[in-house]
C-alpha cells in the first residue's frame, strides 16, 4: 500500500509516479497489533547482486516467514513490500528484502482518515426516538360492532313496547289473595310488590313512575297508601274508617284524587301523597267515583250517579265548574281513562248487553266499541305512547291481561297463569 514518506516524494507503480528522479528507492512499513504503524524509509543505490539471488531472495522471505507464522501460532509484524517505479521509465523489480526491527527513535507518523458511512437501519419493536419529527398519519375510523353498542350509538336503541318502561303493575290471587305485582309487557321479570294476609289492589303510577299508590285493607280498613316502585319505603296515606279507593296522581305529581264514602255517599277528594292537605273537590248528593285528572291538568274525569241510576261518564273543570255529561245510555258506562294526550277517553260500557271497551273523543263525540263478545273485559288503561290499550279479559275461563290498538286491532294475551291478573297500569 501507498505511504507519503516525510522525507521524500515517492509513487509506486500502481500510481505512476515518480521519487524525484531516485531509482531504487523503496519503502517499508512496519505494523503491529492495534493498528499502530511506523515508517522506516532507506535510500540505498541499486542493488548489485546477481539476478538469480535475487529471485531466490524474494521467493525465499515469504516461504520462511510462513513458516515462521505456522510454527510459532502469531503474526508479530508484517512487512509490506513496495516496489518503486523510477522516472526513467525503466521497469524495476523487488531485488532486495531486509527486516526492519522498530526502535524507540522511531515516530508514529500522524495519519488523518476520513470516510464516509452509508448505513441501512434495521427496523425493531421499539422504535429509536429520533430528534426529526414524526410523520403525521390519517386514520381510517373503522365502524363500531353492532355487539359492542357505543354510548350514542348511531341507530338507536328500540323502544320498550308500548313506550315508557315497558313494565306494567297489576293485581293477581297467584299467592292467595290479592296482591300487586308488577312485570315486564312480554310476560318477564315477574316480581311481587305487596305482602300481607290483607287485600292489596287499585295500583296507580305517580308521573314520574317512582311510586305507586294503591288501596289496603292491611289496617282493617280500605285506605289508601304509597310504595316505592320496587315496594319499598310503603307509608299510609289516609287513615279514615271509611271506604277510600281508587287512586290516581295529579299530573305534577303533588296531589293523590280517590273517591270515598265518608261522607255518606262516595265523593272525590284530593290528598298530598305524605296525607296532608285533604279536600273535597265536589259536593254531590249522588256518588261520584273513579277520578282522574287530565294530562294537561284542566280537566277532571269521573263517574257519577247524578242525572241516572246507573253510572254515566262526566267531565267538569279542575275547580269543580263546567260539568259535562259524556254518555247517554240507559245501561251503566264506567272506569274512564284518559289517553296520554288528553284527546281520548277509554271506558266500559254494558250498553250491548255485556261490558265492552270504547273509546270517544274528550267531548264525548265519536264513540267506538273496540272489543266483540271476548269475555267480560274491564279496567282499560293506555300505553305511555297511546298506541296500545291494556285490559283484563275472562275470554279463556280465567282472568287475563290482554293488549290491542286503539281501533280494536291485533289483541295480544299477556298472562297465562292460572289464577286471576287484572287491575293492571303501564308504568309512564
Amino acid at each position: 500500500m501507498c505511504m507519503r514518506s516525510t522525507e521524500a516524494d515517492w509513487a509506486c507503480r500502481w500510481c505512476k509516479g515518480s521519487s524525484q528522479g531516485i531509482e531504487g528507492v523503496w519503502s517499508f512499513v512496519v505494523k503491529r497489533t492495534r493498528g499502530q504503524s511506523w515508517r522506516y524509509n532507506s535510500r540505498m543505490s541499486r542493488n548489485r547482486l546477481p539476478t538469480y539471488w535475487r529471485e531466490l531472495t524474494l521467493l525465499g522471505i515469504p516461504i520462511l516467514l510462513g513458516a515462521y507464522v505456522l510454527v510459532s501460532g502469531k503474526v508479530r509484524t508484517t512487512i509490506a513490500l513496495v516496489t518503486v517505479t523510477p522516472t526513467l521509465g525503466t521497469q524495476l523489480s523487488v531485488r532486495t528484502t531486509e527486516t526492519i526491527t522498530p526502535t524507540n527513535t522511531l515516530t508514529p507518523p500522524s495519519v488523518t482518515l476520513s470516510a464516509t458511512f452509508t448505513s441501512t437501519s434495521i427496523p425493531s419493536e421499539t422504535p429509536a426516538s429520533s430528534a426529526t419529527p414524526s410523520p403525521e398519519f390519517t386514520y381510517a375510523l373503522l365502524p363500531t360492532p353492532t355487539a359492542f353498542p357505543t354510548l350514542n350509538p348511531a341507530v338507536p336503541m328500540a323502544t320498550p313496547f308500548g313506550g315508557g318502561t315497558g313494565v306494567i303493575a297489576f293485581v293477581s290471587m297467584r299467592d292467595g289473595h290479592d296482591e300487586i305485582y308488577r312485570m315486564k309487557v312480554d310476560g318477564s321479570e315477574v316480581t311481587r310488590l305487596t305482602y300481607g294476609d290483607a287485600d292489596n289492589s287499585r295500583p296507580s303510577w305517580s308521573p314520574d313512575g317512582l311510586w305507586i299508590a294503591f288501596m289496603s285493607w292491611r289496617d282493617g280498613f280500605p285506605d289508601i297508601h304509597v310504595m316505592a316502585e320496587n315496594g319499598a319505603y310503603r307509608r299510609q296515606v289516609t287513615t279514615d274508617p271509611a271506604y277510600d279507593e281508587f287512586p290516581s296522581w295529579s299530573p305534577d305529581g303533588e296531589w293523590i284524587l280517590f273517591d270515598s264514602d265518608r261522607s255518606g255517599v262516595f265523593q272525590l277528594y284530593r290528598t298530598r301523597p305524605d296525607g296532608t292537605g285533604v279536600k273535597r273537590l265536589v259536593s254531590s248528593e249522588t256518588d261520584d267515583a273513579i277520578v282522574s285528572m287530565s294530562p294537561h291538568g284542566s280537566k277532571i274525569l269521573f263517574e257519577s250517579r247524578r242525572e241516572s241510576d246507573e253510572f254515566q261518564i262526566f267531565t267538569m273543570d279542575a275547580d269543580g265548574d263546567n260539568v259535562l255529561r259524556l254518555t247517554h245510555t240507559s245501561l251503566r258506562n264506567v272506569r274512564p281513562v284518559w289517553s296520554p294526550d288528553g284527546r281520548r277517553i277509554a271506558f266500559v260500557s254494558v250498553r250491548d248487553g255485556q261490558p265492552e271497551i270504547y273509546v270517544m273523543n274528550a267531548d264525548g263525540t265519536a264513540q267506538k266499541r273496540l272489543t266483540f263478545n271476548i269475555g267480560n273485559v274491564n279496567s282499560p288503561d293506555w300505553s305511555p305512547d297511546g298506541e296500545w290499550i291494556l285490559f283484563n279479559s275472562d275470554r279463556m275461563g280465567n282472568i287475563d291481561l290482554y293488549v290491542m290498538h286503539p281501533d280494536g286491532s291485533d289483541i295480544r294475551q299477556l298472562t297465562l297463569d292460572p289464577a286471576d291478573d287484572y287491575n293492571a297500569v303501564w308504568q309512564p
